[in-house]
Parts: structure tokens; sequence; C-alpha cells
């Protein structure tokens, strides 16, 4: 759940244009919901529903924790739903208005969710570049008026150009590999491989991840079992995972590598010190340019893909991934892989 101080739920629709898939929703009862109006009637045309018929158990908990927090300001939350034969991601804004709650819910079916995530990603990509031409804007204005630009101050522009086109290019290849890993056609390659062996290898070559903050990293291991594995795509699932530990986590901290045997799967979990999730950003973090993402301790940009990517490397896998994580404490992810049979 996010919220913002903006009370006008036609902005948020204005962000994301008219062409995103949407319905106006009132909301008396918790558990029903009437659409008053509707873009999207193959899915959610105009009429009154019960959530129960609409989401699992699990979800409608949260939807219904998240009714309860409504308020003057705009707050958002993200569940998947099922309706007229048809699974769709939902985006739901929402505010309370003379006694009434209103909501805003971009509807977007799973096979044409691409839509919303590229009007994201287009977001996402416009800061950075706008930084960009700013900068070239300002050395072009210098040089064309015959401007003095002294080494110091050329060496900054220069480095402003630098770390928002890294951020450009990591987006990019962000992107490209989530559209890679989810395409149908995709085949992951993989070999019988001893997961202490793969884990004890990542860690001794991916120092500088932890080396900047001082952060130690502890890891040991007696087990000796074998998976498929796809060293690529795992190395940028732990990638990812590291990264985020050590994003969100004090300098001298510890990180935490364990492995774990049950029954026909391998658990590596990774658990650091760092700051932890609310309830609302951990329920959110694997949606694609969700409100979980956030940026690290010393700055550190997030597009919110990175676990979006994990969780397709390890369906990849045949395995899966698991977050647990409490505000203030810290943080463990564990991919679970099949044992080599």
């Amino acid at each position: 759940m996010s919220t913002s101080n903006d009370e006008d739920l036609l902005v948020r629709l204005n962000l994301l244009e008219s062409s995103v898939p949407h319905a106006w929703v009132s909301w008396d009862d918790p558990k029903t919901i009437h659409v008053e109006k509707s873009t999207c009637e193959d899915i959610l045309p105009k009429g009154d529903y019960r959530l129960e018929n609409m989401v699992t158990g699990e979800c409608l908990k949260d939807i219904l924790s998240y009714y309860q927090n409504i308020s003057n300001t705009t707050q958002e939350t993200n569940f998947t739903i099922k309706n007229n034969g048809q699974v769709c991601d939902v985006t739901c804004a929402s505010i309370l208005k003379e006694g009434e709650v209103k909501s805003l819910w971009f509807v977007i079916p799973e096979k044409d969710n691409s839509i919303f995530y590229l009007q994201n990603a287009a977001h996402d990509f416009r800061s950075p570049l706008a930084s960009i031409l700013g900068v070239v804007n300002l050395m072009h204005h210098s040089i064309k008026n015959d401007e003095d630009l002294d080494r110091g101050e050329m060496t900054t522009y220069l480095d402003m150009i630098k770390v928002n086109t890294d951020k450009t290019l990591r987006l990019a290849d962000e992107i490209m590999e989530l559209a890679e890993i989810e395409s149908e056609s995709y085949d992951l390659k993989m070999s019988p491989i001893v997961v202490k062996d793969f884990v004890s290898n990542y860690l001794a070559t991916h120092r500088l991840l932890t080396l900047k903050k001082k952060i130690a990293v502890q890891f040991e291991s007696d087990l000796n079992s074998e998976a498929m594995i796809n060293e690529s795509k795992l190395t940028r699932a732990l990638d990812n995972i590291m990264s985020n530990a050590v994003k969100f986590s004090k300098p001298e901290s510890n990180i935490q590598v364990q492995l774990a045997e049950e029954n026909d799967t391998v658990r590596v979990t990774i658990s650091d010190q760092g700051i932890g999730m609310t309830p609302d950003i951990l329920k959110n973090v694997f949606v694609k340019f969700g409100s979980s993402k956030r940026d690290g301790l010393d700055g550190e940009p997030s597009h919110g893909l990175g676990m979006s990517i994990v969780q397709q490397i390890m369906r990849l896998h045949g395995g899966h991934v698991e977050i647990t994580s409490k505000e203030g404490m810290g943080t463990s992810v564990s991919l679970i892989l099949k044992k080599k049979q």
C-alpha cells in the first residue's frame, strides 16, 4: 500500500493515460464492490461483485485490511482478480470522500500486462534521460556563448551524465532480461551442480558487492546435494538478492548465507540485518514496477524489477522463492531448488 497527498484520482488516471483499462468503483461494504463505470466491459462490466468470488482467501484478507485503512489521502494496493474467465492484475487507488469510498481500478489482463509495464518503464526512463539532457543543454549553452568551463566543472557535468546513463542502461538490461525469461519460447539450459560449491564460488567472485560497506558475509555448509542449475541465471538471482541486502543494510553489518535440505529440495537462504520491509512493501515485492520499489540507504536506485526477475528464474528452475521480513530487523530470502534425482 502506498499513500499520496493527491486527492484527485483523475490525476492517477492521467498519469497512466486513458489507454489503460480501468473501472470506477464505489465500495460501501468491505466485501462488495459496485462498478459504476468501466472501460473494460469484457473483464469487469458495470454491476455488483462479491470480492470473495473474485480473489483467493489470502488476497481477500489483504484487500479487507487495505479497505480498513482508506482515508482522505489516496492510497494504493495491488492484487489479482479472476472474472469472466480472465485473470487480471489490478492496481487499486482509493480515497474516502464525504464518508464514501471511491476507487479507481486499473485492470490489466495477465496476457496483456505489457501495456502497464511499458508505461511504468517509460516513466523510469524519463527521469535519468531528462537529467542527461539538462546537463548537455548546460554544456552546449556554455560552449555556444564562449563561456569558460574549468576542468572541475566539466568533470562534474560528465560524472552526472555517466551516473544517469548507468541508471538507464541498468533499467534497459532488467527489462530485456525479464522479457527474455518470460518468453514462452525461452528454454533454460541446466546442468547438475553441487549447490554448496556454486554458492561458495559466487560469494568468492562477487566480494565487491559487500566490500564498499564493509559488510561481512558468513557462509559454511557441509551439504553436498546437487541441483539442476543454470549458472548464469541463478547468478543473476543471487546478484539481485545480495545487492538488495547490501542496499538496505548499514555499513559493517552482517549477511548470513545458509543451506538446508528439505526432503527433495535444497534451500539457499540469504539473511541480512538491514532495515527490513513493512507488510505493505513485502506483499508487493514481486509486483513489477510495484509500490515496493524504494531507493537504498545510500540513494541507490530501484526500478521494482529485481525480485520479479528472481521469481521468474526460480520458476524456470522448477523451484520458488520465499521472503520473510520485519521492519527494522532485516530480511531473509530463500531460494528453493529441486535436488537432482
